[in-house]
């Protein structure tokens, strides 16, 4: 699988709005969380993910790391995040056609 050089455009013209409805859905905000787990498909695209909400790297962190030790591995790569954590709050995962999908995690 090859990601699109658009999924960066992708990312700011969307997710923005995508994880607001989740929050709303959910009642919930953005700092009721401790960290995020995104999906490492690329710096570029964990780069993108951290302006668009206006997080700190270290928000993801977990993400981050398994970019750089195990690099994207596609759709599993967020378990990867997940194991190496178990202490983030929420994640997310995209997939092909550009799809996103979120939960949280209460530890």
């Amino acid at each position: 699988m090859v990601l699109s050089p658009e999924l960066p455009q992708l990312l700011r013209q969307h997710l923005k709005l995508a994880v607001q409805d989740f929050l709303d859905a959910s009642g919930m905000s953005l700092g009721e969380f401790n960290g995020f787990l995104f999906h490492p498909g690329g710096a570029k695209v964990l780069e993108t993910v951290q302006r668009v909400p206006d997080l700190r790297r270290d928000d993801l962190g977990y993400s981050w790391a398994v970019l750089r030790y195990f690099g994207n591995m596609s759709s599993p790569t967020i378990l990867f995040a997940l194991n190496q954590s178990l202490k983030a709050a929420a994640m997310a995962a995209f997939g092909p056609g550009f799809s996103a999908y979120f939960l949280t995690v209460d530890l």
